[in-house]
């Protein structure tokens, strides 16, 4: 009777570990297939060009390269594609932190993409082969304008190519605007990520949100306290079938 009830918490303990590491096995498996199904990784945009990464921008090819897959089961995974490279390591260029299908709404604000191609992108210096999905923020940014040394409030429009993921999503944090703007000399702009242009006589901010093909956020690291629930109850796991092993040899 004693080995029959340490059989099955030994059992039970058992399940409660497996239980803890199946997740991640799981993400892991599935999204190596969604990233087979998808081709590999990381071209760039077809038209606008692609933004988020850095100081860098410009078009790119349409090519999906043949990148090997990252390991995304496991905690603290880089990401792919462009990196959150503003706002302090928090947003894309465009604003967002989670990339999405250009033409969706925004994650946050849930602003809708508007359609537009040919003369409807006139005012946007560049161009936008296949058109582009535009994003009308509801409010404007405000920065520093060193060249004429006085604050400033502007309406933004962020867009992105219909091919591409899209980073653009409506961030007022103080932080990334100054990464974005910087001092607001408009000599000093990264062209290929944002411009100010005359929109409707209207002097307007324009953010090119585009993400390499691919791009896909980090995955937090597990923090200390977390890693170490799950060590002890992998412990606890296994105990079980030590005690059992040790009473069986007493009970025979």
């Amino acid at each position: 009777m004693r080995l029959h009830a340490l059989l099955v918490i030994c059992l039970a303990g058992l399940s409660a570990a497996n239980a803890i590491a199946a997740p991640e096995a799981e993400v892991g498996a599935s999204t190596n297939e969604l990233w087979k199904r998808r081709g590999g990784g990381g071209g760039g945009g077809r038209g606008g060009g692609s933004s988020g990464g850095g100081r860098s921008g410009g078009s790119s090819g349409s090519g999906r390269g043949s990148s090997s897959p990252p390991t995304r089961g496991q905690p603290g995974f880089a990401g792919s594609g462009a990196p959150r490279a503003y706002g302090g390591g928090s947003s894309y260029g465009g604003g967002g932190s989670t990339p999405y299908k250009a033409g969706s709404r925004t994650p946050v604000a849930g602003i809708a993409g508007i359609f537009a191609v040919g003369a409807l992108l006139a005012f946007w210096p560049g161009v936008w082969l296949y058109g582009a999905h535009m994003y009308h923020y509801n409010n404007p940014y405000h920065f520093r304008n060193e060249t004429t040394d006085r604050d400033e409030d502007l309406p933004v429009i962020c867009a992105c190519d219909p091919y591409n993921p899209c980073g653009c999503e409506e961030n007022n944090s103080t932080e990334y605007v100054r990464s974005l703007i910087g001092s607001g000399r408009y000599d000093e702009l990264n062209q290929s990520l944002v411009t100010v242009a005359d929109v409707n006589g209207t002097k307007t901010l324009l953010i090119n949100g585009t993400l390499p093909n691919g791009t896909e956020p980090p995955v937090p690291a597990e923090d200390g306290a977390g890693q170490g629930l799950r060590a002890m109850v992998e412990a606890l796991g296994y105990w079980p079938m030590v005690a059992a092993i040790v009473s069986a040899v007493f009970v025979v």
